[in-house]
């Protein structure tokens, strides 16, 4: 009986001291936080084409350098994340870009998965507008060279009808090219809202 007495003492000034494992039961729950602003670059492990894929879509990705706070280490390089696609333009035949639009959401580390804000940012596709301006006009002078073989008049009208035709047939088979962001791009995201992560 006495011993019993004699180890809840001990427990006793365990707790008016502070040590102990009650005491670490009762400290307070420390949080490590990501400011708003940070940049974080990931490595893209998916290709994302805006005439293959759809918004709403997750793409896979790393942490392509550390992310660090006073000296220590949040998320450190190859932590996994996940990229969404958020918005896609098809550009059309006649004219437009293709424009992707990506959003980091969320990253993976020590079996959890952390929420992320961040912006968007844009890719376009290349335009072939100039290309298919000249191709229409070349499409029109050979209209213009088969209406003089008509011997001109009503000929010539016929000749420039089938150059308009070249031209537009020209247009609505070349278009814009679609937009693509290859594997192993790096793309920067930059934190609009902080990431808090238990310390």
């Amino acid at each position: 009986m006495k011993r019993v007495y004699a180890m809840l003492s001990i427990v006793a000034l365990w707790t008016v001291m502070g040590i102990g494992p009650m005491a670490d039961a009762a400290a307070p729950y420390k949080q490590i936080a990501v400011p708003a602003g940070a940049v974080i670059p990931v490595r893209l492990i998916d290709g994302i084409s805006s005439d293959q894929n759809f918004a709403g879509q997750m793409f896979r990705g790393t942490l392509d350098a550390p992310v660090i706070i006073h000296g220590r280490t949040v998320f450190p390089s190859g932590t996994n994340a996940w990229v969404q696609l958020v918005r896609v333009e098809s550009g059309g035949k006649v004219k437009g870009r293709s424009e992707l639009q990506l959003q980091l959401a969320s990253i993976d580390s020590g079996g959890l998965r952390y929420p992320v804000r961040s912006n968007v940012v844009s890719f376009r596709g290349s335009s072939q507008g100039k290309k298919t301006a000249k191709s229409a006009g070349i499409g029109a002078a050979v209209g213009g060279g088969l209406g003089a073989l008509f011997g001109g008049g009503r000929g010539a009208a016929v000749g420039a009808g089938l150059g308009a035709g070249t031209g537009v047939a020209t247009r609505a088979i070349e278009g814009s090219k679609p937009a693509f962001v290859p594997p192993e791009r790096v793309v920067s995201f930059r934190l609009t809202a902080p990431i808090h992560r238990a310390g």
